[in-house]
């Protein structure tokens, strides 16, 4: 009777499971572990919906309404977010790759730990995004809003953040190896003790940035303009110093 009783158990929880993920589209879903790959959510509005460990590779979600949403542990592969709305929306320790956030609206939103590979961010707002100790590779940031982000710990090699909005941005302790700023206003962003070795600070702004403690090694700033940087041995930058600190 017992075994019985456990079997019955055991057939409604699998039954839930399976209806719940055949919940359908509308905010505050939960999807909790469900395969939603291959499919048009163009549009949709999942805004707080409960998204962790779901399966989107290959769907599209362009335009999409995921404020406050929760993707953390969630595959996101060949997945769509162009102009989709995700202001405060969580992906921690998501994966990710070859995504395309393009126009995105993703301010307040948190990438913690995930790991992020040849994706797209051009354009998008990502003002007091949290990158925490993220792995980034190959990645594209141009053109994008990035005011007060966070990337401290972050590895962010080979990524493109030309002509980016970085003012106040956090790089501390951050792998940039071969990053490329171009361009870039970085106004009193903070890259102390990062790795900015090939780095490239062309035509950048980093007045009144701060790169003490932080390798340079083959680093290019051509046109930067360094008014009162905080340079590597902590010796402040003369006003209208450009390229070079003086």
């Amino acid at each position: 009777m017992q075994y019985s009783f456990v079997f019955l158990c055991l057939i409604f929880t699998v039954f839930s499971l399976q209806a719940k993920c055949d919940d359908e589209v509308k905010a505050g879903v939960n999807w909790t572990g469900c395969d939603k790959s291959n499919l048009d959510l163009s549009g949709v509005n999942l805004q707080g919906a409960i998204l962790r460990r779901v399966n989107f590779t290959n769907s599209n979600l362009s335009k999409a309404r995921l404020q406050a949403a929760d993707l953390s542990f969630s595959k996101l592969e060949n997945t769509k977010f162009v102009s989709a709305r995700m202001e405060r929306a969580r992906l921690n320790n998501a994966k990710i790759d070859k995504a395309d956030f393009s126009l995105a609206v993703m301010d307040n939103a948190r990438f913690s730990r995930a790991l992020i590979k040849q994706t797209v961010f051009n354009s998008g707002k990502l003002n007091k995004t949290d990158f925490y100790e993220a792995k980034i590779e190959v990645s594209l940031f141009e053109k994008a809003e990035l005011d007060k982000a966070n990337f401290s710990r972050a590895s962010l090699v080979s990524a493109n953040f030309r002509n980016i909005a970085g003012v106040d941005a956090v790089f501390k302790q951050a792998d940039l190896e071969g990053a490329d700023f171009t361009g870039a206003n970085l106004n009193a962003a903070k890259f102390e003790q990062a790795n900015l070795i090939n780095v490239k600070f062309n035509q950048a702004d980093l007045s009144a940035a701060s790169i003490q403690g932080a390798v340079i090694d083959d680093a290019v700033f051509t046109g930067a303009k360094l008014s009162s940087t905080i340079w590597v041995k902590y010796q402040r930058c003369r006003n209208g110093s450009v390229g070079i600190c003086k």
